[in-house]
């Protein structure tokens, strides 16, 4: 509980997700609205866990399918890109 506290400020943060649309290669992904699209969908989310005083944010890629045990350069790049926005 230590470590929690020294990351978050508290022994027992409170983590929310933001769950990402499908990126660029995935049968879901919206080609027209494009990472910017991502971004914008995205967002609301993300300020709401803010807004609610979450203590940190994780995201996740529950839109691409099929579901991989890994991850592809790709995807990690969108998704740090995303997460930098």
């Amino acid at each position: 509980m230590d470590r929690f506290a020294g990351i978050f400020g508290t022994a027992k943060p409170v983590i929310g997700m933001v769950d990402l649309g499908a990126l660029p290669g995935a049968p879901l992904y919206h080609q027209e609205a494009g990472i910017f699209g991502l971004v914008e969908w995205t967002r609301p989310d993300l300020r709401a866990l803010q807004s609610a005083g979450f203590d940190a944010v994780m995201l996740g890629d529950e839109n691409d399918r099929l579901h991989e045990l890994g991850i592809d350069r790709a995807t990690d790049f969108m998704a740090r890109k995303l997460a930098t926005r």
